[in-house]
């Protein structure tokens, strides 16, 4: 390599002139291997070039920058003042002056004689980084190789609820009553960002500004998302990099403690006895069979045993993934005699794209302002029923198999023997409750036989 060998200087180097073309090259008399390569544009990089095993390796160490006192030591100034790793440097271009150009060749030199070559490991660094597991990704394997094959409950919510908070929402989609998904206020999207590229930093902006933006839910349901995403490339040795969800913590939620009280309840069934039948139905069921509001929704013809008053909630819908059995109160058999002739497939059909019913929410509004009462959820039925079996003295266990006895289609004779009991605690609950609400003597079944319920979008 032709090149003029000068003493490295802050003037001396700010005094050549660039080439007419080409580049130029100038070696340190201050420094073995130091090189300075002079573009034509001006531009002047620092090298360093010498042989390894009897071939020319050279290695770009930075651009010369004229502003950058002389006395800059490269370990500590360009790192904040702490001690810094002088390799970390290589590949990243940094602005340098003589001593730290100096300082870095002898560094680079030394790891070469090692057997070992900044550059091309950076290369290979980069290399790998283009390689990444991108987030989106990321939760496509961790959608379809862990979620849908163990039947996970809701795949498709934890889907939209990826897209809501973490990535993109394709324009279009709709919800199942015809509106538009939208992100959620605070949300990001981080679907094109690389796994090793998202910081924990980033991981607790982006809670607090769903925190404000929507709820302190949705917050920890993105939070909890994303780090079981990192957890499971870990596990499946896909990524390797820090994960950004380690040292966080899901924001403190307050239990929610909710149920119908006594005083309560003759205004709930005031307003039912004159609610729309399908909404009437809806909410019996819910308080007397302790199911949550999707699986009473979505409830199929074909996981009802009326003849034993059983009800199968198949493992792919259930909140745990396996099969549950709640045993049907007589209250819950009324109700569902009264439905038998409106649709072959579901107990409340509807016009929605499922074909049943999704969310009730204008009719269970409107319930509650006909009732008077404020503050109250369609899950809060699920847990009265808990809380007035506790009243009737029932044990924790049964409340527990009340609100979820698990079992499978092939111990269906089994499941059979041992709800006896819950049936016995569930009636006792639900006939308190109608009690308190002043239908003593058990619901007016008449009431619930006046007409035929029509297809209702709710």
């Amino acid at each position: 390599m032709a090149s003029e060998k000068i003493r490295f200087t802050r003037t001396a180097i700010a005094a050549i002139k660039p080439p007419a073309a080409g580049r130029t090259y100038y070696r340190d008399e201050g420094q073995t291997g130091l090189v300075l390569d002079v573009t034509a544009n001006g531009t002047k990089i620092f090298q360093l070039y010498r042989k390894v095993g009897g071939r020319p390796v050279r290695i770009a160490l930075g651009r010369f920058d004229p502003e950058l006192p002389e006395s800059r030591e490269l370990s500590r100034d360009q790192a904040n003042g702490k001690p810094h790793d002088p390799l970390a440097f290589i590949g990243n271009t940094p602005k340098l002056n003589v001593r730290m150009a100096r300082a870095l060749a002898v560094a680079v030199s030394a790891s070469l004689d090692r057997g070992e070559n900044p550059s091309a490991e950076k290369r290979a660094q980069r290399r790998a980084a283009a390689e990444e597991l991108t987030l989106r990704a990321a939760f496509d394997l961790y959608y379809s190789d862990h979620l849908v094959p163990r039947g996970k409950r809701k795949s498709a919510e934890i889907s939209n609820m990826f897209a809501r908070y973490l990535g993109t929402v394709t324009p279009g989609q709709k919800k199942p009553r015809g509106q538009e998904r939208k992100k959620s206020p605070g949300a990001v999207d981080w679907e094109e960002r690389r796994l090793s590229t998202i910081t924990t930093a980033e991981v607790r902006r982006m809670m607090a500004g769903l925190k404000e933006g929507g709820s302190l839910y949705a917050a920890n349901m993105a939070f909890v998302l994303l780090r079981a995403i990192y957890r499971k490339m870990a596990e499946w040795r896909l990524y390797a990099g820090h994960n950004p969800c380690e040292g966080v913590n899901k924001y403190p939620e307050k239990e929610r403690a909710r149920f119908i009280k006594s005083d309560e309840l003759p205004d709930l069934f005031s307003a039912l006895a004159n609610a729309p039948e399908n909404i009437r139905h809806f909410v019996l069921l819910a308080l007397t069979t302790g199911a949550r509001r999707s699986n009473i929704a979505a409830m199929r013809w074909a996981d009802l045993d009326l003849q034993n008053a059983l009800w199968t909630v198949p493992g792919e819908v259930s909140k745990n993934g396996t099969p549950m059995v709640i045993p049907l109160t007589a209250i819950a058999m009324d109700v569902l005699n009264v439905r038998t002739d409106n649709s072959p497939t579901w107990v409340f059909p509807a016009t929605s794209a499922s074909g049943h019913m999704v969310d009730p929410k204008k009719a269970w509004k409107a319930l509650l302002v006909a009732a008077g009462l404020e503050d109250l959820r369609i899950h809060d039925l699920r847990r009265s029923l808990g809380s007035w079996a506790a009243i009737q003295g029932a044990s924790l266990a049964i409340i527990g198999a009340a609100l979820g006895h698990k079992s499978t289609d092939a111990t269906r004779i089994y499941a059979r023997l041992t709800v006896d009991p819950v049936r016995d605690a569930m009636e006792k609950a639900t006939s308190a409750m109608v009690a308190a609400g002043g239908l003593i003597g058990g619901i007016e079944v008449a009431k619930l036989r006046e007409s035929k319920p029509k297809k209702n979008k709710d």
